[in-house]
């Protein structure tokens, strides 16, 4: 048995892409060579740590499948390679984090030449996607899309709710409180006061205290938020109309981010793919509570695709 038979995964690494460092996770295939790799992208905001469980669930599924996660860049602190704590203080535009997504995808392609790319996204993630596929639509095979939020984000009931806080002078506060709340307490009890959240478990807690509740990371989170609302608009139907067939999309049934009448319009638009509406009750921020539930479904829509060829 090999060295690495005893390493849990998923791998951890940081990997320099288009002169950025991205917080990367690997799965490596069962059964190398690998046949096909699905690269994940996270939604907003953004780590992919959050995705452990379901990435890992759908790896136990197929033997010759190599998974890649990748972190926004400076939503996250993570240590490079050499054990130090990368600390990005720059804040990327929407635009910016795309186009370095676009090089991930480059690289990915590179990496596995004539082999079969996949793409899982997630929310605002399946805008990352769709831009990816309106650059690169001959090497990409397929497109998952989980709880797509493609259109019109800033008029979405959440949307509404939260605007005020991607406002430019709002998030700066919001990110220097952050900041004090770490200077003036200790770490264990950020850690407690943390765990009494209703939406998290301890361990995305825990996740969340230790590599994005810094200042520079949560403004941003906000500013991409921002820059989402402001410029992910009306959805792009020509697109879909065009290369839909390439996409798999999964709605919400009661999704304050991707409300129904966004399913109902992507299924006139793209009748060439599959759009399809939750029956499993599964939430649009299911990374938090439900990832095992989430990994069920895109498990068997993935089998669906590949007629089960990745045994």
């Amino acid at each position: 048995m090999s060295f690495t038979n005893h390493i849990k995964l998923p791998w951890r690494t940081s990997w320099q892409v288009s002169g950025e460092l991205r917080e990367t996770l690997f799965w490596p295939c069962q059964s190398p060579p690998a046949r096909a790799i699905l690269l994940m992208i996270p939604g907003n905001p953004g780590l992919a740590d959050f995705y452990i469980d379901f990435c890992t669930s759908i790896h136990t599924e197929f033997n010759s499948l190599d998974i890649i996660c990748v972190s926004h860049l400076g939503h996250t602190r993570f240590s490079d390679n050499r054990g130090l704590v990368h600390r990005n203080q720059k804040t990327h535009s929407l635009d910016e984090q795309v186009e370095n997504m676009v090089c991930v995808f480059d690289k990915v392609c590179e990496e596995y030449e004539g082999k079969k790319v996949f793409l899982c996204a997630h929310s605002v993630g399946c805008y990352f996607a769709q831009q990816i596929c309106e650059q690169r639509e001959e090497r990409v095979q397929r497109v998952f899309s989980l709880f797509p939020a493609i259109e019109s984000i800033g008029l979405t009931p959440r949307g509404r709710q939260l605007w005020f806080m991607f406002q430019p002078g709002v998030r700066h506060t919001v990110a220097a409180v952050v900041d004090m709340i770490r200077w003036i307490f200790p770490i264990r009890v950020i850690h407690k006061m943390a765990n009494l959240s209703q939406n998290l478990n301890a361990d995305n807690s825990h996740l969340v205290v230790d590599k994005m509740l810094h200042g520079s990371c949560v403004n941003s989170v906000l500013s991409m938020a921002a820059d989402e609302i402001r410029k992910i608009g009306t959805l792009n139907e020509d697109f879909y109309k065009q290369w839909g067939h390439k996409f798999v999309m999964y709605y919400g049934r009661n999704d304050n981010w991707v409300p129904i009448e966004c399913f109902k319009k992507m299924k006139r638009v793209n009748t060439g793919g599959k759009v399809v509406l939750c029956e499993n009750n599964i939430s649009h921020a299911f990374v938090t509570s439900q990832s095992e539930e989430m990994a069920l479904v895109m498990t068997e829509m993935l089998k669906d695709e590949l007629h089960c060829e990745l045994g």
